[in-house]
């Protein structure tokens, strides 16, 4: 029984972070399928072109994560200034576009494999978890921040008093049920 307590207790304590990492992964598989139709779709239509292809495709792929970031997984993120939240959207997704375009370019022109499947394992094996993980920190620290008014309510908590004897424990956080 100790054992589901422990896990339990752990839920309970990253729940949010679970339900966010839920929804940031559906929204990132939902928009894997639109980058790689695009960019197959494209290689196909455009024979040779993986660049452009994956340009192309990284666009359209991450106007929808845009939307699906916005409206679904961090709705609940503060809104007051979204010139300043696209303006870090796009340019966090420019940066994670040039990890994912420079695994092609390495492929296609530094090891001079020109083949679709090549361009794909360059693409969506090496490059796309990167681009992912990167993706993944700078939304949450810069485009869909915690709202900076929570930050006072936890300030204002009152203080737990400290006992040396229990030096080593830590209260759980309350979480919203979501």
């Amino acid at each position: 029984m100790a054992g589901v307590t422990v896990v339990r207790s752990l839920y309970n304590r990253f729940e949010h972070l679970v339900h966010e990492l839920g929804k940031f992964g559906i929204v990132g598989g939902i928009a894997l399928f639109i980058n790689a139709g695009v960019f197959n779709a494209f290689m196909y239509a455009v024979p040779g072109k993986q660049i452009y292809g994956k340009v192309v495709a990284t666009i359209v792929a991450t106007c929808f994560t845009y939307v699906g970031n916005r409206y679904w997984v961090y709705k609940d993120r503060d809104k007051i200034d979204r010139g300043r939240e696209m303006f870090f959207f796009f340019l966090i997704n420019g940066i994670a576009a040039v990890i994912e375009v420079g695994a092609v370019f390495v492929t296609k022109y530094g090891l001079h494999m020109n083949s679709a499947l090549a361009a794909n394992i360059a693409s969506y094996v090496f490059a796309l978890p990167l681009g992912m993980l990167f993706r993944l920190y700078c939304y949450r620290t810069f485009v869909f921040p915690e709202s900076l008014a929570e930050e006072p309510e936890a300030q204002a908590a009152p203080a737990m008093a400290y006992h040396p004897a229990h030096a080593h424990q830590r209260p759980l956080p309350e979480t919203a049920s979501r």
